[in-house]
């Protein structure tokens, strides 16, 4: 849910601005928010791929 709300944000900072910055800083907030957001992405779907591996990795442990 976080993700969405940093990737909508981004976009919303990127697009209309955000009164309190000017233009310049708008743009690197709504990149940097887009950007973190796309971060947050890959780590949920590494993690979740290597939580598998690690399952098995225990579970053949534990069968030994």
């Amino acid at each position: 849910m976080m993700i969405c709300v940093y990737m909508g944000f981004g976009l919303f900072v990127l697009i209309k601005g955000w009164y309190a910055l000017s233009k310049t800083q708008s743009i690197g907030i709504g990149i940097l928010l887009i950007l973190y957001a796309i971060f947050r992405i890959y780590r949920v779907v590494h993690e979740s791929g290597q939580k598998d591996t690690l399952d098995e990795l225990i579970d053949d442990k534990e069968n030994e």
